[in-house]
């Protein structure tokens, strides 16, 4: 039967939404090329055999990308295009909202590889979800079939993470066949030639806004002029407050420029009253902890407090809790926080760059219901599991001082 037979926009009449780009683009599933239209195909079929319906019919959506894939032959983009002017195809700049939003709407199954984590607060009945979600696989006859999947529960910083990409990618500054192309970007500090441009204009400013890029221009996303480098950006990384599991404020560590925590610590450091009420701060010190930022990652020491701190230490077989003695050092890896009490931790972000003011309050966990949308102010961070030390695999990370 025809792909096109079984492609619908009508959303009463779908049974399954299908995330179009990821199938086209994962290679997994057969051939040798990085994208290839033979995969859809090849799903709509496997579609039809799961639920034992020929006419199955499928609401497809993509990005925006795929229609200008040059990995693509030109006659499947011309395919693709002819798809979308039939009203077969949704094309959207990111698809991946529009997918959740039909299938939190209208109940309909998702068939797509990914895990959706930047969409894991909007729609918290995502994470460990065992019957919205079909996976493409190949069989070993080579055919594609699909398969219903448990949806992961992610840690915090991965879900952090994924919410930054996608902002990235709405802003035409992330490409995923380009990853690491972003980094130059987001690393720089940018104005615009309209003076009392609110964003990249040469007065106050409340931190760096996030640009677009336009080809091979960076462009200001309110006048549409390209913006003039003026230097790098200090670098520097988030650290959530988190009380009772929910966050309740961010404060910024800058490289080169160690950063005192507490109830009340001394020249410019970060006073946790200012988010927690004083009763669950009476067991922190007044300086707690210092944290440190070299580029690549967080260290925290213990300052000499009187009632001592832990680290909540990620292993693979699950959370240990291990004391941070006074005086040493601990490098954290990618899921550790550090706790001043048994209610109260910080907790370094996931994200590269931050886009969010400090004051944003969310809960964490997958649990949690959605939060505030980012404020778009950037700032670059840079830690990610490859630069920490030993990968961030799961060895203690204590370092003598």
């Amino acid at each position: 039967m025809q792909c096109e037979s079984r492609l619908t926009l009508d959303a009463s009449a779908a049974e399954y939404v299908v995330d179009v780009a990821n199938v086209v683009r994962e290679p997994g599933l057969g051939g040798d090329r990085p994208a290839d239209l033979a995969r859809l195909e090849g799903l709509l079929d496997a579609l039809a055999a799961f639920t034992r319906d020929p006419t199955v019919q499928v609401y497809a959506i993509t990005d925006r990308s795929l229609l200008a894939d040059g990995r693509l032959t030109a006659g499947e983009r011309e395919r693709l295009d002819r798809w979308y002017r039939d009203g077969l195809l949704e094309v959207l700049p990111r698809a991946d909202d529009r997918i959740l939003e039909l299938a939190d709407a209208l109940e309909l199954r998702v068939v797509s590889a990914d895990n959706f984590l930047d969409f894991h607060r909007a729609y918290p009945w995502i994470p460990g979800t065992r019957h919205r979600f079909l996976r493409p696989f190949l069989e070993p006859d080579g055919r594609i079939g699909v398969r219903p999947r448990i949806m992961p529960v992610p840690p915090e910083w991965q879900v952090s993470r994924k919410e930054e990409e996608g902002i990235l990618l709405e802003a035409g500054v992330l490409r995923r066949w380009a990853p690491s192309a972003h980094r130059a970007v987001l690393s720089r500090d940018w104005r615009c030639p309209e003076a009392d441009c609110p964003l990249f204009g040469a007065g106050e400013r409340p931190g760096t806004a996030l640009p677009r890029r336009h080809k091979d221009r960076v462009v200001c996303p309110t006048h549409g002029l390209q913006l003039t480098d003026t230097g790098p950006l200090p670098r520097r990384a988030q650290v959530k407050v988190v009380m009772d599991g929910t966050v309740r404020g961010r404060f910024m560590v800058t490289a080169g420029r160690p950063l005192a925590v507490g109830r009340a610590p001394a020249d410019g450091g970060v006073a946790l009253g200012a988010w927690v009420n004083s009763a669950s701060v009476d067991s922190v010190s007044r300086t707690h902890v210092v944290l440190s930022y070299d580029g690549k990652g967080l260290t925290v020491v213990d300052e000499r407090s009187a009632n001592g701190t832990r680290i909540r230490h990620s292993r693979p077989t699950g959370e240990e809790l291990l004391p941070l003695h006074h005086g040493t050092v601990w490098r954290l890896r990618t899921g550790d926080s550090v706790m001043l009490h048994d209610r109260l931790e910080l907790l370094p972000s996931g994200r590269q760059f931050v886009f969010e003011e400090d004051t944003t309050d969310g809960t964490v966990g997958p649990q949690a219901g959605a939060v505030a949308a980012p404020t778009m102010l950037s700032v670059p961070l840079d830690i990610r599991p490859e630069d920490l030390p030993d990968g961030g695999r799961d060895e203690p990370g204590y370092e003598q001082a």
